[in-house]
């Protein structure tokens, strides 16, 4: 890196770490009267009553991921689905890929005790390239391997409001990457968390966790809360005996909302993490014995600041300005990423009557990066800058008083690796009564490339007798992966108790990521030992396919004191390798049997006299041929306790039905049976 980028560096890791720290500080300083020593309301405003609503009023949940806007959840033409907090609180997970578990078509494993392998109707992986993860609207896609790393998504969970999980396609509205699904965490508007809350807990495999939060207001238009976590986690059962994979991580953010007028709103919010998650890394030498095993933790460092405007200009329209600064930092056994993203991004919505609305909007995005590694992994070249321009229109028309909606939309997106990108939609929506609703949904979308297979060379031995080793090389022709979905879904309420959502889909791809032999190889000289022969490999875009599958999902309000949910998802996978290919059954098989053929969950929530709760979640998941991994049961029970309105006690016991199983790569780590205790304070 050059002194003068170093400096840039520098400066912007310097300007995050203050913005944090001064508006915190400025924020509990200030010499306005604050909620100190001011009447504050429990944190049981609006958005947190979602704990509280009856079935029939969850249906009309307001969501924003499908078009940026407020609509509600039972009139989208999409396949969503909405995690509420109180699903969070009382299912008693402690990451937010455990949370998605409760999603119907939501394919979620658990590598070790810090990765997961995670999909959207198939392409289950590590990364989970086919997803756009965002955070309050922040993308958390990582453009230089293409996906998400889980183990950094880490938020205090009792600020997340809920969790919109869009099955399908979202490109039309967030562009490229966005194929098979979208997830939006969504964390709370300040005013709901006010006061302080403390939440302590401890277990078998939770070493120990605790969070604490503080909110305020300066006046009666800001608001703002401070917080920080910090947990520590066993390893999982390792078959080898050898454990690895323990995992802390510490964070600590703010977010600060301003109503200006009843026009204009401000949000400012930022976080900052630092932490160590165990790996066990295997990479390749040039040198006897040609491979190299690492027991050592990966540091993990990061930071953003997110700055969002509204204005509501009139009934009829409003626009939203947002920008966002991300800095992440991973030093791994093998490799090291130092990653900058600034974003920019507006939209406009226009009301023109009753039944037709325009939505539309701009944006750009910098990714800077500079990485290092081992000589037998490296990126050429080690630090590049790349720009995306983006814009995107979305039109939607109702007829014969709003009981059909149509909309049509598209993404215009340029690149720096594939170009231009364009990706349409065509929805319609049919609401043949106020309780029932049938959409349908023809969509394209594109997967872009990145650094992965543009730039990255990665070598390993293929006969140490001959000195010979296979490289991938860097391949600037590779092009973007498509496809096109076509959906139809079902949603109806026959009484105030009852809903049921159906989903069926078919997916067709082409141009998916294979790994092509060159030749012929080549001879590379390797003083002061024998030269090495080079057999190169290529990431080409020679696969096709298809998938299909349903999607089901049934909602029970039983008493007023019990709630039944049950999920159930079929999957399968359909994949094509151009024919000679020699990784072609490898490339075929090895996405095709990654992801469960069935998944089904079922989940109770009892209110007890006495003020307790009975929870649990028995789920099945189907087997993993391509991860030598059996079908399994696995259940989730918590008990917790109010022995007053502001303490809440909860013992939860996590995958009950075996001592440990496998849920990925068997033989590697399997996931342990755990127990672990937790107390939450809250004051006003």
């Amino acid at each position: 890196m050059t002194i003068r980028r170093g400096i840039v560096l520098h400066h912007a890791r310097r300007i995050l770490a203050e913005a944090l720290f001064l508006t915190v500080v400025l924020l509990l300083i200030e010499n306005r009267p604050l909620a100190w020593g001011q009447e504050v309301s429990h944190a049981t405003k609006p958005q947190d009553a979602l704990t509280e609503l009856s079935l029939e009023e969850l249906m009309n949940v307001e969501i924003v991921t499908y078009s940026k806007s407020p609509i509600k959840w039972f009139n989208t033409p999409a396949a969503i689905f909405v995690i509420t907090q109180e699903d969070i609180r009382r299912s008693g997970v402690t990451s937010v890929p455990e949370a998605l578990r409760m999603a119907p078509g939501v394919q979620v494993a658990r590598i070790n005790a810090n990765q997961w392998a995670i999909g959207i109707r198939g392409f289950t992986s590590r990364l989970s390239r086919s997803i756009l993860v965002l955070i309050d609207g922040r993308s958390v896609y990582n453009p230089l391997f293409a996906g998400v790393y889980w183990e950094v998504q880490d938020l205090l969970l009792e600020d997340i409001e809920r969790i919109e999980v869009i099955r399908g396609p979202g490109g039309v509205i967030w562009g490229a990457n966005a194929v098979n699904g979208v997830i939006n965490i969504i964390t709370k508007h300040s005013k709901e968390t006010q006061g302080g809350l403390v939440t302590l807990g401890a277990g078998t495999e939770e070493r120990g966790f605790g969070g604490v939060r503080y909110g305020g207001r300066s006046g009666e238009d800001l608001h703002y809360r401070v917080y920080a976590k910090y947990f520590d986690r066993d390893a999982g059962f390792h078959p080898d005996g050898v454990d690895f994979d323990d995992w802390r991580m510490g964070r600590a953010g703010f977010r600060t909302d301003l109503d200006l007028t009843d026009r204009d709103a401000f949000t400012l919010q930022g976080d900052f993490y630092t932490g160590e998650a165990g790996q066990r890394t295997t990479f390749g030498t040039y040198t006897p014995p040609f491979s190299q095993t690492v027991l050592r933790d990966a540091d993990l460092s990061g930071g953003n600041l997110l700055f969002r405007w509204g204005r509501v200009r009139s009934e009829r329209s409003d626009w939203t300005l947002k920008a966002y600064y991300d800095y992440t930092n991973r030093e791994e056994a093998n490799f090291e990423e130092e990653r900058h993203t600034l974003d920019f991004d507006f939209q406009h919505r226009l009301r023109f009557t009753q039944s037709r609305e325009l939505i539309w909007g701009a944006g750009y995005r910098l990714n800077s990066d500079d990485t290092s590694g081992v000589e037998t992994v490296e990126f050429i070249p080690a630090d590049r800058t790349d720009a995306i321009y983006s814009a995107f229109v979305q039109y939607q028309i109702g007829f014969i008083d709003d009981r059909v909606v149509l909309t049509l939309g598209s993404k215009f997106e340029h690149n720096d690796y594939s170009g231009f990108e364009l990706q349409p939609s065509g929805r319609a929506l049919w609401k043949p009564t106020e309780t029932q609703v049938v959409w349908g949904a023809v969509t394209r979308a594109v997967r872009t490339p990145t650094r992965l297979e543009h730039d990255l060379a990665l070598s390993g031995v293929l006969d140490p007798a001959t000195n010979t080793f296979g490289r991938i090389l860097p391949n600037e022709s590779f092009e973007s992966e498509t496809m096109i979905a076509y959906e139809l879904g079902y949603r109806v309420q026959p009484q105030p108790r009852l809903s049921f959502t159906s989903t069926t889909f078919y997916n067709k791809y082409a141009n998916l990521s294979t790994l092509e032999m060159g030749a012929p190889s080549f001879t590379e000289a390797a003083p002061p030992g024998p030269d090495r022969v080079i057999v190169p490999f290529f990431l080409t875009n020679q696969m096709d396919g298809h998938t299909y599958g349903v999607e089901l999902m049934t909602d029970w309000q039983a008493k007023e004191w019990w709630r039944v949910n049950f999920i159930y998802s079929f999957l399968q996978i359909h994949l094509n390798a151009q024919a000679g290919f020699p990784t072609r059954e490898s490339s075929e098989t090895g996405t095709e049997e990654s992801s469960p053929h069935h998944q089904a969950g079922l989940r109770s929530m009892i209110d007890l006299p006495g003020n307790l709760e009975l929870d649990w979640f028995l789920r099945y998941v189907d087997r993993l041929p391509a991860q030598v991994v059996k079908r399994y049961y696995n259940l989730d029970l918590r008990l917790g306790w109010h022995p007053t309105e502001k303490v809440e006690l909860s013992v939860v016991g996590q995958n009950l039905l075996g001592r440990q199983h496998a849920e990925f790569a068997r033989g590697v780590v399997e996931v342990e049976r755990g127990v672990y205790a937790k107390v939450i304070v809250q004051w006003e």
